[in-house]
């Protein structure tokens, strides 16, 4: 619960986020084009018909605006939008199936030691096929070497059972660590591409008097830097969340493992 709760808050912020980019850029150019209009009216002395056409070109509402600046963003803006859907998708499945029974459920180890001590063997192999959680993969790889006399032996394949089975749970998360890694650097490289954009249209111009020429390629590196930071920033926050959560249950793994090794092997084998 607590990883969905903070999943809906980093949506929320990061629609925060763009809403805010987008009613900066839409007052941006609303300011721009008044102010072009005024200095035309002023000049010319001509009526406001071409400034309410060019008005009518701007983008009106919200969505309109986003839809805009993705666009103005090129090509880039897809990749990022891929990198999202992909952070998206690994943080729900990350949010729906990282659970403590997955990993070690409470009360299995102390069902597991009376069952041992009743000797009733192939209920644990029935009742680890039914739990499927790391501890019950540790706990099966206990009953390969059943018959251990040295209780040292026994640990260390049942922590390097334990080792292997924390790895894989980890490495389900790594998606969120590439896309926090990637998404501010292909933001990056959207906007040395709109920088370059804008510098090769000054030189084709030759002057810089009318600002407008370069709206369109420095309009691409800011939209494109924003969207990289907007998506890395929220997946960072889950895998830091996730990581940690996942730590806290490897204490807990430790804690039962030795608790059924001290129990089953240790006070046998004095």
């Amino acid at each position: 619960m607590k990883i969905k709760t903070t999943i809906i808050a980093l949506g929320v912020v990061s629609a925060a986020m763009f809403a805010f980019a987008d009613d900066a850029a839409v007052n941006a150019t609303a300011t721009d084009t008044n102010a072009t209009d005024t200095a035309a009216i002023e000049a010319t002395g001509e009526t406001s018909g071409e400034g309410t056409e060019e008005n009518s070109n701007q983008p009106k509402t919200k969505l309109e605006s986003m839809v805009h600046q993705i666009k103005q963003g090129g090509s880039t803006m897809y990749w990022l939008g891929l990198l999202s859907v992909l952070g998206l998708g690994c943080a729900i499945e990350r949010a729906c199936t990282l659970r403590r029974r997955k990993i070690v459920p409470e009360g299995f180890a102390k069902k597991v030691i009376a069952l041992w001590e009743e000797e009733k063997f192939d209920d644990i192999r029935q009742y680890c096929a039914r739990n499927k959680s790391a501890l019950a993969h540790v706990v099966e790889t206990m009953l390969e070497h059943k018959d251990a006399t040295d209780y040292q032996q026994v640990k260390v394949f049942a922590e390097d059972k334990a080792g292997r089975e924390l790895r894989l749970e980890n490495r389900k998360s790594s998606m969120l660590a590439t896309v926090a890694t990637i998404a501010p650097l292909l933001g990056l490289f959207g906007t040395v591409v709109g920088l370059l954009g804008a510098f090769q249209t000054v030189a084709a111009v030759g002057e810089m008097g009318d600002p407008s020429i370069l709206a369109d390629d420095i309009g691409k590196a800011l939209v494109t830097t924003v969207a990289g930071l907007a998506i890395s920033m929220p997946c960072l926050f889950i895998y830091n969340i996730i990581k940690n959560k996942l730590n806290l249950y490897a204490i807990f793994l430790e804690e039962e493992v030795n608790d059924i090794i001290n129990n089953l092997f240790v006070q046998r084998s004095k």
